[in-house]
């Protein structure tokens, strides 16, 4: 075969090779885990970037927008050292306010992470939380979509459970005003009380099993209180 002929041969494998490389793309915005492996650590670049490899554990760890996959866990278990914002139960995580997103109406998704643990963002404007000794609670009501979601989405907490991540430190009863699950972390026993049911009693103490020993991490006493702070984004 002359090299003439082997000319376009070379130009279509290296046309393939192009498009194979391309489809190899995952598009992310937001800081992430790496490879999803806690020992792998995070990516810190906040605005859309792409990498050879996709997302572990996408359907729990992840939210897509615009086929954009924007982290939204616990960042704790791959060596997050900045500021962490301790939250009780599943909430709304607001995708346009964590990463520039242009739209016209927020972009609510739901965090699914069971009992106490960390986010990297405060509360999102616009969205009802309330705080009790310095974890935030949702005090909103969950829509249809949370519900069709939750099958799926709660499998985070299977992920996270192998982890053995560290959690805030919550000894209380959450306030009246948070009608999500409770859970008693460390025997993953629910009590009596369902997502979109009637909040326990205030007296009524449920007692979360400490697992995280950072004096860092206590949580001093204060009162219930609306958020009306303004976003920081990851600071």
């Amino acid at each position: 075969m002359s090299h003439r002929n082997l000319a376009p041969l070379a130009t279509a494998l290296l046309f393939l090779a192009a498009s194979t490389a391309e489809a190899k793309q995952w598009r992310y915005a937001g800081m992430h885990p790496r490879t999803g492996q806690p020992g792998d650590g995070l990516c810190h670049l906040e605005s859309m970037h792409v990498h050879s490899a996709a997302p572990l554990y996408a359907d729990t760890l992840y939210r897509t927008r615009d086929n954009v996959y924007v982290f939204i866990g616990d960042p704790t278990p791959f060596g997050y050292e900045g500021p962490r914002h301790s939250y009780y139960g599943h909430h709304p995580v607001v995708l346009n306010v964590l990463v520039d997103i242009q739209v016209d109406v927020d972009v609510v998704e739901y965090c699914y992470h069971d009992g106490p643990h960390y986010h990297a963002y405060e509360p999102p404007p616009r969205q009802e939380f309330v705080d009790k000794e310095d974890v935030h609670y949702y005090a909103g009501e969950y829509p249809e979509a949370y519900q069709r979601e939750n099958p799926k989405r709660v499998r985070v907490n299977t992920v996270y459970r192998g982890w053995n991540v560290p959690r805030p430190v919550v000894t209380f009863a959450p306030p009246p005003q948070y009608h999500g699950p409770i859970i008693q972390v460390g025997v993953n026993v629910d009590v009596d009380v369902k997502v979109g049911g009637r909040p326990p009693p205030p007296s009524r103490e449920v007692i979360i099993i400490r697992e995280d020993d950072d004096d860092d991490h206590h949580h001093g006493h204060g009162k219930h209180k609306k958020h009306k702070h303004k976003h920081k984004g990851w600071d």
